[in-house]
């Protein structure tokens, strides 16, 4: 792989801008390539603890709190009458005990202008790409060099692709991919005058088909219902049709919206998880969701791009083919190992996890193993639970073989399959 000196981003998102700054920082020469027509609401409004340390270094963490809901841990509603709350200092380890649920267009902004004002350069226009002929290899169009002055004096030395779920280059190259099994869709809107949420958590309702969020922001709360799209045709042609009425019918979110008031157009998401096998090639990179994204239930999506962004920025201080090589490594790595504990959702495992906490608190084991659980399950909610290895092994043993244990002892009476999101 050459030298290299200049950075073409394609997408001006929270991981491109994130990248962009950092690579600015470090001497390279960085243009991003955005277009200024972001829709009103966006999916990926709270954030996890794990992303508060990047956040602070890169100067915007105070911007982001004057702005934004605090939010001091997760509850979960196992029926709409069990409740599971985990503050997040309940988990103790190494991050901040608590994060905020952002408005997006204000986060993506203030990421937006730090890029700005640590000189990156930003071309409102879509960077369209061309193979040079020589294997994978990719360049900017004449059109796109021409529009930006040739500001890069010729090709840029490296194409990043940060266009989220647009995926520019893989749908480019045709690179494959691994999807997941559920084709769920997401129905989300703000609502106002709804049943108020305090502490600020993140709530997380399982429904009799599919599940739903609720995340309070400044004045509004976002409610979501995550659900495979047989289950709302009968609910409307429309998709403001299918949520409003939805949310009228669902019994658990017509106790918490009755009365409440629709403030934004509903907007839709699908194909939720979704990885490119590829993440590098001769000249491009992919970060962010452009290289893949999950379902999401322990709100990783902000985190996860971000996250991406800072490694591929790491991954630059030495830009080799050995770099990029492991940055793929670990960028396909940790899909993976955040693919497993959305699993545990969706197959109910942790519903069932739950259930058998309550009927063995009073045991001897049960106080004794409480605790140890509490602090570990926090850690999915914290974004910790993938990092530190005690915590994965420690929750692939409740969510696996203790819940067999128990089964086959005749402690657990709880069927997972009975608590499985249909």
């Amino acid at each position: 792989m050459k030298k290299i000196n200049s950075v073409a981003i394609m997408g001006g998102g929270p991981s491109g801008c994130a990248l962009a700054t950092l690579l600015k920082r470090k001497g390279f020469n960085v243009a991003v390539f955005y277009l200024d027509n972001r829709p009103e609401i966006i999916v990926g409004e709270s954030l996890v603890p794990a992303i508060i340390p990047m956040l602070k270094e890169l100067g915007i963490e105070d911007e982001v709190r004057s702005y934004s809901t605090y939010k001091p841990g997760a509850s979960v509603w196992v029926s709409k009458d069990e409740e599971a709350t985990s503050p997040f200092s309940f988990g103790g380890g190494s991050l901040p005990p608590y994060a905020y649920n952002v408005p997006r267009v204000k986060f993506d902004k203030t990421l937006f202008d730090k890029a700005v004002s640590e000189g990156v350069k930003m071309f409102n226009l879509v960077a369209r790409i061309e193979k040079t002929g020589q294997g994978d290899e990719l360049k900017l169009s004449d059109e796109t060099i021409a529009a930006t002055g040739d500001y890069f004096k010729g090709q840029p030395d490296l194409i990043v692709d940060a266009t989220g779920r647009a995926r520019t280059i893989s749908r480019f190259l045709d690179i494959p991919t691994k999807t997941g099994q559920r084709k769920d869709i997401a129905v989300f809107s703000h609502i106002s005058g709804g049943e108020p949420i305090e502490p600020y958590n993140i709530h997380l309702h399982r429904l009799e088909k599919g599940w739903s969020w609720r995340i309070p922001l400044p004045g509004r709360t976002s409610v979501g219902v995550v659900i495979n799209p047989e289950h709302l045709k009968e609910f409307g042609k429309t998709k403001e049709e299918q949520y409003d009425n939805y949310l009228k019918s669902e019994e658990v979110l017509k106790k918490f919206t009755a009365n409440s008031k629709r403030e934004t157009p509903v907007a839709q998401y699908s194909n939720y998880q979704l990885i490119s096998q590829k993440m590098y090639g001769a000249n491009w990179v992919l970060t962010g969701d452009a290289g893949g994204f999950l379902d999401p239930i322990f709100s990783s999506g902000l985190f996860l791009a971000i996250k991406g962004a800072f490694r591929l920025a790491k991954a630059m201080d030495e830009p080799t083919e050995a770099s990029f090589k492991k940055y793929q490594k670990e960028q396909l790595l940790e899909l993976k190992l955040w693919q497993k504990l959305v699993d545990t959702w969706y197959s109910g495992r942790l519903f069932t996890l739950f259930k058998v906490g309550q009927d063995r608190m009073d045991s001897r084991f049960g106080r004794y193993i409480g605790p140890h659980m509490q602090k570990h399950l926090t850690r999915i909610f914290s974004g910790e639970a993938v990092y530190v290895n005690y915590s994965r092994i420690f929750l692939n043993f409740v969510t696996g073989s203790m819940l067999k244990l128990m089964k086959i002892g005749g402690l657990n009476r709880h069927k997972t399959s009975d608590l499985a999101i249909k």
